[in-house]
């Protein structure tokens, strides 16, 4: 991950001081930023192959501190009561990337866990936990299967839009575009 992922993640949870501190280094308004950071978490850290670090916006090498700050983050920006109905971004139910951002904490926040994780994930193997009876899951069908209309509202359809500081936050988070 990018140095400074955690004050994206703060960005994205709508962290005040992170988020005054954004709108000064790029002049982008606090709602485009937000949403900026919220693209660059559902399309880079949160893609269905990432595995459990990325999910966390982590190294593998990251203290535990870190890896449990950016769950909080994420989920602060995930769940449902939180997010203002202007953000709602079309409809579309952003808080159905819980279950992979669970799945990730889980795997990795203690060490016994972790060096567990890290075995298998040097091995090659798939980093998906199985879902527990009962837990919902987001849709992961291809997007051909989809109706049409809803197409837009998929975290992964390439009918989403960039929101308009993705390159400024890009840049100001080690990417260039």
């Amino acid at each position: 991950m990018p140095k400074g992922i955690t004050f994206l993640l703060e960005i994205a949870a709508a962290e005040p001081d992170a988020l005054r501190e954004a709108v000064s280094i790029t002049g982008q308004s606090e709602p485009t930023l937000r949403k900026a950071a919220g693209f660059f978490i559902e399309q880079v850290m949160l893609d269905e192959k990432a595995d459990y670090y990325r999910m966390l916006g982590a190294s593998p090498s990251a203290p535990a501190e870190d890896i449990r700050r950016h769950m909080a983050l994420i989920m602060r920006w995930l769940h449902p009561d939180l997010v203002m109905d202007h953000e709602r971004d079309g409809g579309f139910n952003r808080s159905l990337y819980a279950n992979r951002v669970i799945a990730a904490w889980d795997a990795l926040k203690s060490q016994s866990r972790r060096s567990a994780y890290d075995s298998t994930r040097l091995r090659g193997e798939p980093d998906t936990a199985p879902p527990k009876p009962g837990d919902r899951q987001p849709s992961l069908q291809p997007l051909s299967s989809v109706p049409t209309g809803w197409q837009a509202m998929r975290p992964d359809s390439p009918a989403r839009r960039r929101p308009a500081g993705l390159s400024q936050i890009l840049n100001l988070f080690g990417f260039r575009l």
